[in-house]
């Protein structure tokens, strides 16, 4: 049996020597032996609350547990679908579309209904449909709310011209123009803005608005008291891109109740940080497939006293495991020994059963000082900041909701610290970083960025810099130079799996190479690349040039991203195209550097292509889509240019109305609207009996036949257009039939053909379109004479209908 100093001899060895492959190469963490694993956990139990970080915040435990509402409307999730749900929009999480149908009428459209009413007739609605795609939509409102915001300006600097009439509403007194000293839109009157803007401005004004009103229907409910609406559709963009594929394949799946965060200081916890099947970066064990010793280097230091981790885990399974009812008695039976199992290990390994973490992120042990350089770096006030990087599952805002722990658990330790020289800020200088040098939010502008995350306070409020101090690692024994290659080798085969599996369209690969100048780098190459099925293309085009202009396409919109020279497009297989082109690192959003001084760097990239690239491929498909379609290659190419046309005013017709159900690129239908009046003297008929024939579904079919028949011919198809509206309204003492026919993005180019020559073709002239309508009726009536119509219609009105014909 050893003594107590052996045993502490021993386990300082193990710890002291996780980093060197060339001594213990497959004895890390998961894979001890029975001997060396019985010290390690005789050492852990043994360890006391005060020897590890954040001892207060902890009130001497070693675990916490809170909840993680994800849905409830003050979590970020919560929030996010609930401003779709108070603009009254359908979503469709799958697919990342909305989708609304907005009444469009105006005041006098409303009074005319009531009046139609009021006469025993229908009411008339007019609709506007939205079907977009969720980063489109707040691209778009962002957009209106800005060029909304100019003229907003220019009426707030219209004070001091306005006229009596315009400031009756607030009188003369300064002390109530409070509408000038909130800059407050919604205290600007209509003679405020017809007197500050001129007749086109006070126009394309009106016009943003309206539009808006249809994106917005429910402004008083989209966001916080005061928001602006371009601060706030741009939030919402970034939070949609960062967490798109998250929301879009779990949202549907979640409930409030499904997580809970284990907040655990335990060294074993902290040492496996990056020791899980579904949780693993550059800091994983080496015995793990991929880990390097010197990046575990830093998960060691932490777990020597100096970090914590916040794990998300599925509450039912810590309750099941537990055998509790709640979380708060779930944390009074974890406070002891191992809680997560470990396949490599076996059975028995944490509890009993299959607790494992879904995602985690770190806390960081600061302390802060009364001077700049104290004499002992263990005295100071203790601070827990968390990392804002996540591992795992990206299940939006679990930063937010440890970062607000921390925050509402440390109030007294917040007030204490050091204030600036101002006297209204922190004065970063006094700060310090232990554990591990590697940092997620990295450097001295990264720690200020968490600091300013944990106090909910601007950038602007610290001045200074946050120091590291990175001796508990630097203790641990560095591998020589010589062994850096293969570790680095191992670790770049790692980050480069972890993020292939990741990326959802990106291919990454990354070689070691060296400078030839007794040091090595790593260089990256990665290609985003896109499918369709074959049938989605009308004629398949050269790869050259047709790729670059493609992907080019893309660079207008975000910048020099994709380097076009690589950019390529092919048939890959019998029944599928493929797009693709390699992403141009030097870019200023990405590394800036294809050329990467480590591993940590080429993980750091990798995220960096997760969120700025990866993240985006539906917005690039789309831009692709776009290019290819109105080059004529792909379908819907046809209906694209129909839209845009509608939209500028280049497409027209004389006798038609035309209209579109969106911008441009959104638009999703597009509408040919005509009504013929018919006069029941001039046919020889009653007027009762004139509505029975044109109301019936005989005429109506009939009528889109004769309408179409020309236009069939001249376009060669067999298709038909679906009537979208049909009505036959009284005008006086006339019958107006009402007609609308639509087409859609969906439709094949050859249905839009058909629907351009419908309205642009021979039955775009008055009189060819009052021959159908009058044959239209006439043959009805012929039909009416074998008894279709009996008792209503007698044989002599059709000799008479034949004669009015002619």
């Amino acid at each position: 049996m050893l003594n107590d100093e052996e045993i502490l001899l021993k386990t300082t060895n193990l710890l002291e020597n996780f980093d060197i492959a060339t001594k213990k190469p497959d004895k890390l963490l998961r894979e001890l032996d029975d001997t060396e694993l019985g010290i390690l956990d005789d050492i852990l139990d043994d360890m006391k609350g005060e020897d590890l970080a954040f001892n207060a915040l902890f009130d001497g435990e070693m675990r916490k547990v809170i909840d993680f509402p994800t849905l409830d409307t003050s979590s970020e999730l919560g929030k996010f679908g609930e401003f779709f749900k108070k603009q009254d929009f359908t979503m469709d999480w799958e697919k990342g579309m909305l989708s609304a149908e907005r009444d469009i009428r105006n005041s006098d459209d409303l009074l005319g209904d009531l009046i139609r009413i009021d006469r025993g007739g229908q009411e008339e609605k007019k609709t506007k449909k939205i079907q977009m795609k969720i980063g489109k939509y707040f691209a778009k409102v962002a957009d209106l709310s800005s060029k909304r915001d100019v003229f907003y300006q220019k009426i707030f600097d219209y004070k001091g011209k306005f006229s009596k009439k315009a400031l009756d509403k607030y009188g003369e007194d300064p002390r109530n123009l409070k509408w000038w000293k909130e800059r407050n839109e919604r205290y600007l009157t209509g003679y405020m803005k017809r007197e500050a803007l001129d007749e086109k401005e006070f126009e394309d004004y009106n016009r943003i608005s309206t539009q808006l009103d249809l994106y917005i229907p429910n402004p008083g409910v989209a966001g916080p008291a005061g928001y602006n609406l371009t601060d706030l559709a741009t939030k919402m963009a970034k939070y949609w891109q960062t967490n798109a594929g998250y929301i879009k394949k779990e949202i549907n799946k979640l409930d409030n109740d499904k997580y809970s965060i284990i907040i655990t200081r335990h060294p074993i916890d902290v040492m496996r940080m990056s020791d899980f099947d579904n949780i693993s970066s550059c800091h994983s064990p080496p015995s793990r497939t991929g880990g390097s010793q010197e990046y575990y280097k830093c998960a060691v230091a932490e777990a020597r006293g100096h970090g914590a981790l916040a794990y998300v885990v599925e509450t039912e399974d810590l309750l099941h495991l537990t055998n509790t009812s709640n979380i708060e008695s779930a944390e009074q039976e974890i406070q002891e020994g191992e809680i997560f199992a470990d396949e490599e290990r076996g059975s028995g390994i944490g509890l009993d059963g299959d607790l494992k973490p879904i995602s985690r992120t770190r806390l960081r042990q600061v302390r802060y000082y009364d001077t700049d350089a104290p004499k002992r770096w263990d005295d100071g006030t203790e601070v827990a900041m968390p990392e804002q990087r996540v591992y795992g599952a990206g299940i939006p805002g679990l930063v937010d909701r440890v970062t607000g722990w921390a925050r509402a658990n440390q109030e007294e330790v917040i007030k204490g610290m050091p204030a600036d020289t101002v006297g209204d800020g922190i004065d970063l200088d006094k700060f310090m970083i232990f554990g591990g040098s590697y940092e997620d939010t990295a450097n001295e502008s990264g720690r200020r960025q968490l600091m300013a995350a944990l106090l909910d306070r601007p950038i602007g409020d610290f001045e200074g810099g946050m120091k590291q101090n990175t001796e508990t690692e630097n203790a641990l024994d560095a591998n020589a130079l010589s062994g850096m290659v293969g570790m680095w080798r191992i670790a770049v085969e790692h980050i480069v799996e972890e993020w292939n599996n990741r990326y959802a369209n990106t291919h990454i690969e990354a070689e070691v190479e060296d400078d030839h100048d007794g040091g090595f780098y790593i260089s990256a190459t990665a290609t985003m690349k896109f499918e369709w099925d074959l049938d989605e293309f009308t004629k398949l085009p050269n790869s050259y040039p047709t790729a670059e202009h493609a992907f080019n396409s893309i660079n207008d919109i975000w910048g020099d991203i994709f380097d076009l020279d690589s950019s390529f497009l092919n048939k890959w297989s019998p029944t599928q195209v493929r797009m693709g082109a390699h992403i141009n690192f030097e870019h200023p959003d990405l590394t800036g550097d294809s050329y990467l001084v480590d591993p940590d760097a080429l993980n750091e990239m990798c995220a960096v292509i997760d969120t700025k690239m990866d993240d985006r491929r539906d917005a690039f498909k789309a831009t692709l889509e776009e290019f290819l379609k109105r080059e004529g290659y792909m379908q819907g190419g046809e209906y694209m240019n129909l839209a845009i046309g509608i939209e500028d005013g280049d497409v027209t017709s004389y006798e038609w109305d035309l209209d579109s159900d969106g911008e441009y690129y959104e638009s999703y239908e597009s509408y040919a609207s005509y009504s013929f009046e018919y006069n029941p003297e001039a046919a020889g008929i009653s007027y009762e009996v004139l509505v029975k024939l044109l109301g019936s579904r005989e005429y109506k079919l009939l009528l889109r036949t004769n309408l179409l028949a020309a236009p069939r011919a001249e376009v060669g198809t067999e298709y038909q257009l679906d009537i979208a509206h049909y009505a036959v309204a009284p005008s006086g003492q006339e019958a107006v039939v009402q007609i609308q026919f639509k087409i859609t993005a969906d439709d094949p180019d050859e249905r839009v053909e058909l629907f351009k020559e419908l309205f642009g073709g021979e039955m775009d002239d008055e009189d060819n379109l009052t021959v159908v309508f009058n044959k239209t009726l006439a043959q009805i009536k012929e039909q009416s004479n074998s008894g279709q119509w009996a008792g209503n219609v007698n044989e002599g009105l059709v000799k008479r209908w034949k004669s009015f014909l002619g």
